[in-house]
This record gives C-alpha cells, sequence and structure tokens, in this order.
C-alpha cells in the first residue's frame, strides 16, 4: 500500500470478531515491523506473540479493565518489550553478525558501544529504550494494517515483572506495549490531527 494511504487509513480499533490470526501472518508483521530504525541500530526488541487462551488470561489480568474486552476479542496479541541489557545486547550483535562486520564495525559494537551505555544512567536508559520501542510500535501497526488487519496500541497495563512471569520472559526485559490486532467490522475513528504549521518551525 502506497505509504500516505497506508497512514491515513490506519485508525484504532478495540473490538474484534473474535477470529483467529495465523501465526504465519504474525510473524511476517513482526518481520516487516524489524525494518525499523534503532539508535545505533541495537534492535533492542523482543516481540512475545500470546497464543495460548492461559497466557492470554494471564496477561488479561494485568490490563486496565477498559481493555480487557479487545485481550479478549483479538485475533492475536503482541507484547512489545525492551532489552534492559543493552551493553550485553551490542556485544551479542557483535558475535552474531561478526562475518558481516568490518573490524571497525565489529570493535564498535563489540567494545566502544558497550562502554558507552555502561555509563547511561537509569533514566536515560529508560528514555533510550521508550523511544526505541515507539519506533517499532509505529512499524508494527502500519505492518498490520498493510496486512488487512485492525489493531490497537495499549498502554493501560501494569507494566511489572507479573507481564514477564505470566508470558515466562526473563526479567531483563521490559514491557512497553501490549497491541492487540484481529478483524473487525469497526471504522475507526479518524484521529484528529493538528495543523502543521503548529508543530514545526524553520529557523
Amino acid at each position: 500500500m502506497e505509504y500516505l494511504k497506508l497512514n491515513k487509513s490506519r485508525h484504532a480499533v478495540k473490538h474484534f470478531d473474535g477470529s483467529r490470526i495465523a501465526t504465519v501472518d504474525v510473524k511476517q508483521i513482526i518481520s516487516t515491523a524489524l525494518l525499523a530504525p534503532s539508535a545505533h541500530n541495537i534492535q533492542p526488541w523482543l516481540f512475545t506473540i500470546v497464543d495460548t487462551a492461559e497466557k492470554r488470561q494471564l496477561l488479561t489480568d494485568e490490563v486496565e479493565q477498559g481493555n480487557v474486552a479487545q485481550l479478549e476479542e483479538a485475533g492475536s496479541i503482541i507484547v512489545v518489550f525492551s532489552d534492559t541489557a543493552i551493553s550485553e545486547r551490542s556485544k551479542d550483535i557483535a558475535r552474531l553478525m561478526r562475518n558481516e562486520m568490518s573490524p571497525d564495525e565489529f570493535n564498535r559494537y563489540n567494545k566502544i558501544f558497550p562502554d558507552r551505555f555502561s555509563k547511561y544512567s537509569p533514566s536515560y536508559t529508560s528514555d533510550y529504550l521508550a523511544l526505541n520501542a515507539g519506533i517499532v510500535t509505529m512499524n508494527l501497526v502500519l505492518a498490520i494494517n498493510d496486512m488487512g488487519y485492525k489493531s490497537n496500541v495499549i498502554l493501560g497495563f501494569h507494566k511489572t515483572d507479573h507481564v514477564n512471569e505470566a508470558l515466562d520472559i526473563p526479567l531483563r526485559y521490559r514491557p512497553e506495549v501490549i497491541i492487540t490486532l484481529g478483524r473487525s467490522e469497526e471504522k475507526g475513528e479518524p484521529h484528529l490531527t493538528l495543523p502543521a504549521d503548529m508543530m514545526f518551525k524553520i529557523v
């Protein structure tokens, strides 16, 4: 789909028809989303597809009451986590991609970036991860729309270790957003957009 049309046609939908989305489609959506940019190309993401009724119920226990119905009705659910161990993440990239890297690039991921990340304060690291999560989430919802499905981004949930425990995710990963997706007859309400000239400045 043409990019402008893709953005204009995407609207949040909170009620789905309950029909299941094939896991192969969800994997394709995530693969497309992974083309998103990230700071240092560190790609600090973990996407969890909530596939079983048991895990879906456990996750439902962690969301605000107003979000329960859409988790029950969604054709699939993706939970986006951030890897808080970004120094280790960088070294993992160096190890896994070494044969495709120049010596200088390998040194950046294996030494320079990990040293830099180790000096980040907790608040800076938190902001770093949140911004990267936001970027990939936008890619996810556009990829969902391009596949012909509807979606909604949920921030109203308890972002605690209980989510990790419910989904069997190691605690180094921080829950960021829940995305419900599926088929729906709802058109979704076009979102109000402020005039562009209110949001940019030429200097």
